[in-house]
């Protein structure tokens, strides 16, 4: 494995740890229904070393697949990037007037995510767990 590849691949593994529901739950919202049926709260916002930055979200609530709060992902919903990344241009929520830092991505491939983080240099240190 490349270099390159074993970043893209801790860079995804990180990724899905924060988006793991179970530390995510809502425990006031319908506790007692199954998990992929549940309230999570929100990923904090992800903030990489460049000072680039985005929401990644994925829940019953949220552009993803699978559509549930179970998980585990393999498509997510970006929202509102620090600056316009191209990857994500094929899933904008949007038309060719639309401000890519103002706006949500509808079910991008986590592996995209991943490998947008990885060229923003990673987590940002203070992000890194």
């Amino acid at each position: 494995m490349s270099s390159a590849q074993k970043t893209a691949h801790t860079i995804r593994a990180e990724l899905e740890r924060r988006l793991e529901p179970t530390q995510r739950l809502d425990h006031e919202i319908a506790p007692d229904l199954p998990l992929r049926l549940r309230y999570l709260d929100h990923v904090p916002l992800i903030i990489c070393a460049d000072g680039f930055k985005m929401s990644v979200q994925a829940s019953k609530s949220h552009y993803c697949l699978p559509r549930d709060s179970a998980g585990p992902w393999h498509q997510v919903e970006v929202g509102f990037p620090t600056e316009k990344v191209e990857a994500f241009m094929p899933f904008i929520d949007g038309d060719d007037n639309t401000d890519p830092t103002e706006t949500v991505y509808a079910f991008v491939p986590i592996d995209i995510v991943a490998q947008a983080i990885a060229d923003h240099g990673g987590f940002a240190e203070a992000e890194a767990r």
